[in-house]
């Protein structure tokens, strides 16, 4: 796997993109983090499937998302003589984009090195802190694993769509997921359901809502009225 840049870059055109799901925009933020000098990543589908704890088949409907959409171009390269895929690179259509990810070599040759190298310390001490609160939230709330995972899904959302959880949001979310639904499989599609929405908060499930109106309406009898 080729050495990551110092970031991933999600464009507003990106992340405001209505026919992007969440996790495309969250996939196109990788590939811009895994894109060397010549502004192109080959990781494979196996090793984002990996990286996301999803399968195949989604990373390659969020890659199919992005090319569709106008923002990566897809290579393949097949063995000689056969149809067998030799590697597969994926490049960024943004060509200011592409220039923004290559480090400048003088920059860093100079003093300011230090001095990013020195604010990347502090950054980096911040985000772990973070990420150790809400880890231990998330521990203390289920044993389940798939629930867990679900909940870190819908942090990684709220990130992409730059609406990113403190603890204290993260705990109330919580809070109301235990109100909402009593069951661990019940919260999980609570939660895949703003996931896949792009939602910043949790609300009951659609069927359920819409059961709710149908119940509501059939106690009148129009004649009644």
């Amino acid at each position: 796997m080729e050495n990551k840049s110092y970031y991933a870059i999600i464009p507003a055109n990106v992340r405001y993109d209505k026919e992007l799901n969440a996790n495309a925009k969250l996939l196109y933020g990788e590939i811009t983090a895994l894109c060397n000098e010549k502004g192109y990543c080959w990781a494979t589908n196996d090793y984002f499937a990996e990286l996301y704890g999803v399968s195949k088949v989604s990373i390659s409907n969020w890659i199919s998302l992005l090319e569709k959409n106008g923002y990566i171009t897809r290579e393949i390269v097949y063995k000689e003589g056969s149809k067998e895929i030799l590697n597969r690179y994926l490049s960024i259509v943004n060509d200011l984009l592409k220039k923004s990810l290559i480090p400048n070599k003088e920059t860093f040759n100079t003093p300011i090195k230090e001095k990013f190298k020195d604010n990347n310390t502090v950054i980096n001490n911040t985000i772990n802190k973070k990420e150790k609160g809400m880890n231990a939230l998330i521990e203390s709330y289920s044993d389940n694993a798939d629930l867990k995972e679900c909940i870190k899904d819908f942090i990684k959302m709220r990130a992409a769509i730059r609406k990113p959880l403190t603890d204290r949001a993260l705990k109330i979310l919580l809070d109301k997921l235990d109100k909402l639904e009593s069951t661990e499989g019940r919260k999980i599609k609570v939660l895949e359901q703003s996931i896949m929405n792009s939602w910043q908060g949790i609300f009951p499930l659609k069927e359920e809502v819409n059961e709710r109106v149908k119940c509501t309406s059939d106690k009148y009898d129009p004649f009644d009225i």
